[in-house]
């Protein structure tokens, strides 16, 4: 089974699309850095807990599309002949989804990984800021529970019929704009801007309120259990 992962990481890893979209990323996450971050967020230190949240949220919808894109990949031409050689091998169909959504979420915290460290090298280079384990947090609660569900709703969607799961990359850019509840907020970018300010102090230290915390941890078990539910309706699928 690791050489089939190994494998399936591989191609996905060495498509165009994923080194292209890599390369934008990056632009992309330097140019949010620069732009906006850089001047810190709710008048706080751009190095703060709060601006470091809002630049991941900045990035994600961007994150969340190339994972949606990946998903795509599953249902293409191309993969259907790869299925046919697949199917004549002795890998437990079931296991061999498992490890193709594995090697999925692989590449989606690699591209997030290349805007963390480009996050990282401006911190270092403009500041001088090398604290950087302080962010494990805002990384954990942003990413994770946006990463679960997304895969989760995208492969449910896509066994249903693919073409839904494009039709959700511009529902991920649609979310950018809707001035959605904290609680409700896939991205998450709202919280990271408006809630210091309800605070009364300033430059207040990184906080989680429950309700907010309850709301991703919530997102993440439901994007498990529709991944899940995914792998179980395309095994009966192929049955």
């Amino acid at each position: 089974m690791h050489k089939v992962f190994r494998y399936e990481l591989h191609r996905l890893l060495l498509n165009k699309f994923f080194i292209g979209l890599l390369a934008v990323t990056v632009l992309y996450s330097y140019l949010v850095m620069d732009s906006e971050i850089v001047l810190g967020v709710a008048n706080t230190a751009p190095f703060s807990g709060w601006s470091y949240g809002a630049f991941l949220a900045d990035v994600l919808p961007l994150l969340l599309i190339t994972m949606l894109f990946f998903i795509t990949f599953l249902y293409s031409q191309n993969e259907k002949k790869v299925q046919t050689i697949t199917d004549a091998t002795p890998v437990n169909p079931a296991n061999y989804n498992l490890i193709r959504y594995a090697s999925i979420m692989v590449g989606f915290l690699i591209i997030s990984l290349a805007a963390i460290a480009v996050s990282f090298v401006f911190y270092a280079a403009v500041f001088h800021f090398t604290d950087f384990g302080v962010f494990l947090a805002q990384i954990l609660f942003v990413l994770i529970p946006a990463m679960l569900f997304t895969l989760g709703i995208g492969i449910v969607l896509g066994n249903v019929q693919p073409v839904f799961v494009y039709a959700l990359i511009p529902v991920v850019l649609l979310l950018t704009f809707l001035p959605l509840p904290d609680s409700f907020n896939l991205l998450g970018g709202s919280f990271f801007s408006s809630y210091p300010a309800t605070l009364g102090i300033v430059e207040p230290s990184f906080s989680i309120p429950f309700h907010v915390l309850t709301a991703r941890v919530l997102l993440a078990v439901i994007g498990a259990v529709l991944t899940v539910t995914g792998v179980r309706h395309k095994h009966i699928r192929q049955l």
